[in-house]
């Protein structure tokens, strides 16, 4: 998947059914719903700022490896 520089949106990402596994799996948490309407516009450069105080980067880099090999 081509990540776009991280412009790419979580709605972007979402349409991709692996994609929306990946990240239900990795981070259920913030995988409800409500949560995904409300980013779902959003650039996943956004989400990443907000996330990186909240998970080790190194799980965030491998989520995104996997992503761009989708």
């Amino acid at each position: 998947m081509d990540l776009r520089n991280n412009q790419i949106t979580i709605g972007e990402i979402l349409e991709y059914p692996e994609a929306k596994a990946l990240l239900k799996k990795e981070f259920p948490e913030v995988a409800n719903p409500f949560l995904l309407s409300l980013a779902h516009d959003m650039a996943l450069a956004s989400i990443l700022e907000l996330a990186k105080d909240r998970y080790p980067q190194e799980k965030i880099a491998e989520v995104l490896t996997r992503l761009q090999a989708m």
